[in-house]
């Protein structure tokens, strides 16, 4: 019986500190976003013209705890990119 505690006890430490380290690297990623707001005042548009820019498929929408999100590195790639751009008002 101690022999097969000698053996085990390793592999099932081995086996929980790896499932620790994933679940903890998957909870430390956190994802940057922008609001409806936030892209609105960036881009100097209104909301229609956000939903229209999201339906063309030019701004990617996400929705978090009820409220309507744009990954930021997605839209600021966008911007960069030119595929959206700032309104000249």
């Amino acid at each position: 019986m101690d022999a097969f505690r000698t053996i085990l006890r390793p592999l099932v430490r081995e086996v929980l500190d790896e499932a620790t380290d994933s679940t903890s690297s998957k909870e430390n990623k956190t994802t940057r976003v922008y609001t409806r707001k936030e892209v609105c005042e960036r881009l100097r548009i209104g909301t229609t013209t956000f939903y229209r820019l999201a339906k063309k498929g030019k701004i990617n929408l996400m929705k978090v705890e009820g409220k309507t999100v744009v990954d930021a590195d997605d839209f600021d790639r966008a911007i960069q990119t030119h595929e959206i751009f700032r309104y000249q008002h």
